[in-house]
């Protein structure tokens, strides 16, 4: 679950950057005012965008204001509460929760077995609050790990039947960020099953030779691939079948506002995700971390 959906930032505009920035920092000030200050180490872009998709599919305009940043002085413009940021505070707490769990306790190093205890420890009052938020959005979590133990025990060596259960999970989730339009709730979690179908495929060939060395299962160790290179070689072309699929059903999309911005993450950044775009050229990273 560690694939990020952000900008392309080479191609986005300065209003656009200015938006994306003003999200992140209020999905951050949310997770900051409803879960503590720790929960914010949490934070990826997954919530991001699921914010921006949850406004701007509905038409829900945000209001910028000056707030403090978490963990320090300094006041800078930031999206107020909307109930797209609200939904990706619980997003990205809920994620970062069960990432902790994706590795077992025998494959950390002591330094890492450490830090995840300090995480448990500290991060297990905001999963339990942003649960009982949202219920439903746990049983989706459940689910996914149950599904993945069934693949596991299966040893399945189907890319598809593999990638199931994040898929499924992904798809879930996008349709909830849709309006009640049953076409778009469609299409909504025909992208989310494409985005975690190409997340999986990317993170299980980046463990290939980790996995290798515990006996963990991994998809492409059972097709016989048991080098990095040629995992992430293999995992590129198919994921960007999936991103070919993605970018169809995203056309089919009402989005009302910030089109220009969500067409960048969606079209550019998934891209780029998969097969950097600029790989000759120095990073664009300004003020994103």
């Amino acid at each position: 679950m560690e694939g990020r959906m952000r900008p392309y930032l080479p191609e986005l505009t300065i209003r656009d950057y200015n938006t994306y920035l003003w999200y992140l920092r209020g999905v951050r000030w949310q997770m900051y005012r409803s879960y503590g200050l720790y929960s914010c180490r949490l934070q990826q872009h997954n919530g991001v965008l699921f914010a921006l998709l949850a406004d701007s599919l509905a038409g829900r305009p945000a209001t910028c204001k000056a707030q403090r940043l978490p963990g320090n002085l300094c006041r800078k413009q930031m999206m107020c509460q909307t109930q797209g940021i609200r939904l990706a505070a619980q997003v990205e707490v809920m994620l970062g929760w069960h990432k902790l769990q994706d590795r077992r306790w025998d494959e950390l190093p002591l330094r890492g077995r450490l830090r995840r205890a300090v995480d448990r420890a500290l991060l297990r009052g905001a999963y339990e609050k942003a649960v009982k938020e949202n219920p439903a959005l746990e049983r989706l979590f459940g689910q996914e790990q149950e599904q993945a133990v069934v693949q596991m025990n299966l040893n399945a060596n189907n890319y598809t039947v593999a990638a199931e259960p994040m898929s499924n999970i992904y798809g879930a989730l996008y349709s909830t960020l849709a309006t009640d339009d049953p076409s778009q709730r469609k299409s909504m979690r025909y992208i989310g099953s494409c985005i975690g179908r190409v997340f999986y495929l990317l993170e299980k060939a980046a463990r290939v030779e980790d996995d290798r060395k515990v006996g963990r299962y991994n998809v492409f160790l059972v097709n016989g691939i048991n080098g990095k290179e040629e995992a992430l070689e293999n995992a590129r072309r198919q994921a960007l079948a999936a991103a070919n699929d993605l970018v169809r059903a995203y056309s089919m999309l009402d989005v009302k506002l910030n089109k220009s911005l969500i067409d960048n993450i969606m079209i550019l950044g998934l891209r780029h995700a998969v097969d950097p775009l600029d790989a000759e050229n120095q990073p664009v990273r300004w003020e994103l971390p």
